[in-house]
């Protein structure tokens, strides 16, 4: 079972930092060890705990700014990239059985890449045959014979 949990609260310019498991986690880490690293330095109880919060605060806010949403939006395209693909044509390197899977090579943006694929009408297609990229449904590429 897979589960996942992302949220974002809206409030208006106090929308700074959004709500998800992985922030929480990096604030909660980061406040802690900012303030065991304090404590060892023997500073005031409200010191510590001021300075752990905005320490943790801006830690957590540039990580999900810089990384998280890069990686969200790296993501996106990717199925973006996919719709694109349609109409392609590839080649066959391992033989699509009949009825089942085989798997293709073909090239975007100068990149070369390997999926696996099917026969759009279940028909057996051979080593080193060139198709052509008919569908893309959840990641297996549905070919037909040119």
């Amino acid at each position: 079972m897979d589960l996942d949990f992302d949220a974002d609260m809206d409030f208006g310019y106090l929308n700074i930092i959004p709500i998800k498991p992985a922030v929480i986690a990096i604030f909660i880490t980061v406040f802690g060890g900012s303030g065991i690293v304090q404590t060892k330095w023997n500073q005031p109880s409200l010191y510590i705990l001021s300075i752990s919060f905005v320490i943790a605060f801006i830690t957590s806010y540039l990580i999900n700014k810089y990384i998280f949403c890069f990686l969200k939006n790296a993501e996106n395209t990717s199925s973006e990239s996919q719709k694109k693909l349609i109409g392609q044509y590839a080649n066959v390197i391992s033989a699509i059985v009949q009825d089942g899977f085989g798997q293709i090579k073909y090239s975007m943006n100068g990149n070369t890449y390997n999926s696996p694929a099917k026969h759009i009408e279940g028909k057996r297609v051979e080593a080193n045959s060139k198709v052509v990229i008919v569908l893309i449904e959840k990641d297996v590429f549905y070919v037909d014979t040119i």
